[in-house]
């Protein structure tokens, strides 16, 4: 069942939307602060028409009332390029199929939506790979931005949103020690600030788009002191206005916050 997972457009708007967390704006600009409007309440949603259906045109979404369309994409860092099985998304496969036959959700008919959460039992450096993270955001964006063309042709002079949905869960840090990181041990780091992520960002400026959505929802890790919950969830780019200090990040270097 589509409810279930974020195998449709429509489930991870859906969450974006009913989602409380603070948005940083790169840059603050009166287009970009009327795009990001348009797609996150319900009441300007209603003026979007559904395309992502397979014989509809592309992109995913478009409004003809604001001239203005939208991509969704969706991207992690247990993703591979060789056709490997992918662990967490095998897992909520098995479990939606049990909860189908179940028959669970058939007595809860006013539940609309339901989540999956599984472990990939993997070990760390398959599950959390940054190379293979920075790697599958990069393919998956350059992917997209090469129907630009398309999108524009079948919607000429709209603006275009081009929306990823990062599941990457935990963060990551460079390890400045330089040695195998063991859980329980600390260790001299720098926090990736993907946002600002060198690589990441030229990807975003090259794509063709107006403006850019990258929503992580995951993005908090645990601490000593408990749960780390302050870096942005949401980051929203007028690709336009983008002139900023990246840093640069080594990904020899990189460990994930989920050891």
């Amino acid at each position: 069942m589509k409810k279930l997972t974020y195998d449709n457009e429509n489930n991870i708007l859906q969450d974006f939307r009913e989602s409380t967390d603070k948005v940083l704006p790169i840059p603050l600009t009166e287009e970009l602060d009327r795009a990001f409007t348009l797609i996150k309440y319900e009441k300007a949603w209603r003026d979007w028409i559904d395309s992502s259906g397979k014989a509809a045109l592309p992109p995913d979404f478009y409004n003809n009332k604001e001239k203005i369309m939208m991509e969704v994409m969706r991207f992690d860092d247990q993703q591979t390029v060789d056709g490997k099985k992918h662990a967490t998304r095998s897992n909520e496969a098995k479990v939606r199929q049990e909860i189908n036959e179940s028959g669970l959700l058939d007595s809860l008919p006013n539940i609309e939506r339901v989540m999956i959460n599984v472990n990939s039992d993997l070990p760390t450096n398959d599950d959390h790979n940054f190379k293979r993270y920075r790697g599958n955001f990069n393919r998956t964006v350059e992917k997209h931005a090469k129907k630009v063309s398309n999108y524009k042709r079948n919607h000429p002079r709209f603006e275009l949103i081009f929306f990823i949905l990062d599941e990457t869960s935990g963060m990551y840090f460079e390890n400045h020690e330089g040695k195998e990181v063991v859980k329980g041990d600390s260790y001299y780091s720098r926090a990736h600030c993907h946002w600002l992520d060198e690589d990441m960002v030229k990807v975003i400026k090259d794509c063709g788009a107006d403006f850019f959505v990258w929503y992580k929802p995951h993005n908090s890790f645990e601490t000593p002191f408990g749960v780390n919950d302050d870096f942005p969830k949401i980051v929203i780019y007028d690709i336009s206005k983008m002139d900023f200090v990246t840093l640069k990040y080594d990904e020899k270097k990189m460990m994930s916050s989920e050891i």
